[in-house]
């Protein structure tokens, strides 16, 4: 009786740990989708209110939650100072800390990072196509995670069941 209850916890723990790696691909890909809305978001500020880049955070800051809105405030409140630092130096230094706390990969990251090298323009035109840019870019990362989502789901459940009918057989 002792065993089949080890067994049955074993199983039922390995068909957890596939039930937690597909939630942990799920979250990646519903913060992608987020960080595309923000971008989105980003590009009509400039584009259509014709907003700067800090008066784009602020704005932007009231409308999306934590942790990107504490991010996009710091953005604006660093570029409101005037202290001489650039739009890159700021946009990395206030959104790294909220990075930390997505379940994105550190290619994804530096893309997000990266944003603030190519937006300091003072053109709108030159910063709308740089967003264009930064946005096909997570269209392709999105689309791949979204082909890749149904194939690695199969997979990852198929062998935590079957490791754990595995590891009880051996137990057993």
């Amino acid at each position: 009786m002792l065993r089949l209850t080890g067994s049955l916890c074993i199983i039922l723990g390995s068909v957890g740990l596939g039930l937690s790696m597909k939630n942990r691909i799920r979250d990646r890909l519903s913060a992608l989708y987020r960080i595309r809305q923000i971008f989105l978001m980003i590009q009509n500020e400039i584009t259509y209110s014709k907003a700067s880049l800090p008066e784009a955070c602020r704005r932007i800051a009231g409308k999306v939650k934590e942790p990107y809105r504490s991010a996009f405030l710091d953005v604006f409140e660093k570029m409101s100072e005037n202290s001489g630092q650039s739009f890159q130096s700021v946009w990395r230094q206030c959104m790294k800390p909220c990075l930390q706390q997505l379940p994105v990969s550190e290619e994804e990251k530096e893309l997000w990072l990266s944003f603030g090298d190519c937006a300091g323009y003072m053109d709108s035109r030159m910063q709308a196509e740089a967003l264009e840019e930064y946005m096909h870019n997570l269209n392709l990362n999105i689309k791949k995670q979204e082909e890749d989502r149904t194939d690695k789901n199969k997979v990852i459940m198929s062998l935590s069941i079957m490791g754990g009918l595995l590891l009880a057989v051996i137990l057993l």
